[in-house]
């Protein structure tokens, strides 16, 4: 295997799954202080389309949360990818598990603080994660400001990135989302993210910009779609993000 050809779709890959996940309600990036209550469920199907520089990656990444009280959930976050390099090769199998838990520790309104904390598993195939062997950790602070119709989500966080690999021990994340809820069943939805290199000769904060909409179908039933571009990056990366949200109590 010519590994030149595949060094695009591992930047590609790196750059999905450097920040622990997608962490949010789908499509956003950025995550908010919403738990599901005691005994309640979140089964979210999230799929997203990249391409870079002739490479092509596609991601499933289910996220099921469990709602332990009212303010504290359970959450895993498996993923399962499939890879093309530019020059044809391709490569699929399961990617790396997040397992988290997320808590709204603050609450008077309009304003809510949480912070969502875990492990990343190396439980990837061919490569397509963090090496065997090595677990990392990520944790995010979370606010939420909501005034009917509009919602503001603000993060700042910090990822281990996995020793022995070149990059930096850890990268910092910050990012901010806002919600439009147009009508009781339509959101618009915009989303800005940055994160320092985790490559230690790189000063530049690759950048992320995101576009998307949430239609409610019923009270527990949503289906998404996104559209996110890259800025400032190394790779330059244009992913379409498409989600179904199901939620429940057994």
């Amino acid at each position: 295997m010519n590994k030149s050809r595949w060094a695009p779709a591992w930047a590609l890959i790196a750059g999905l799954l450097c920040a622990g996940g997608a962490m949010a309600a789908h499509p956003l990036q950025t995550e908010d202080t919403g738990t599901q209550g005691a005994g309640n469920v979140e089964f979210e199907n999230g799929l997203s389309w990249a391409r870079s520089d002739g490479a092509k990656v596609f991601v499933y990444q289910p996220q099921i949360s469990y709602g332990v009280t009212p303010s504290f959930d359970l959450i895993v976050q498996p993923s399962w990818l499939r890879s093309r390099a530019a020059g044809g090769d391709t490569a699929s199998g399961w990617g790396d598990t997040n397992l988290d838990g997320k808590w709204r520790f603050y609450g008077e309104a309009p304003l809510s603080l949480g912070i969502r904390a875990g492990a990343t598993l190396a439980t990837s195939q061919q490569g397509l994660g963090n090496p065997h062997g090595k677990t990392t950790a990520h944790a995010v602070l979370v606010a939420t400001f909501d005034a009917a119709p509009f919602t503001v989500h603000g993060n700042v966080g910090m990822v281990q990135n996995p020793s022995g690999t070149g990059q930096r021990a850890h990268t910092v994340l910050v990012s901010s989302a806002l919600m439009w809820a147009v009508t009781e069943q339509f959101i618009l939805t915009a989303d800005a993210g940055a994160q320092s290199n985790p490559d230690p000769a790189r000063k530049s904060w690759p950048a992320t910009l995101l576009g998307g909409v949430i239609y409610s179908a019923t009270p527990s039933l949503d289906l998404d779609l996104g559209y996110q571009s890259s800025v400032r990056s190394t790779v330059a990366t244009r992913e379409w993000l498409m989600g179904i949200t199901y939620r429940f109590a057994p």
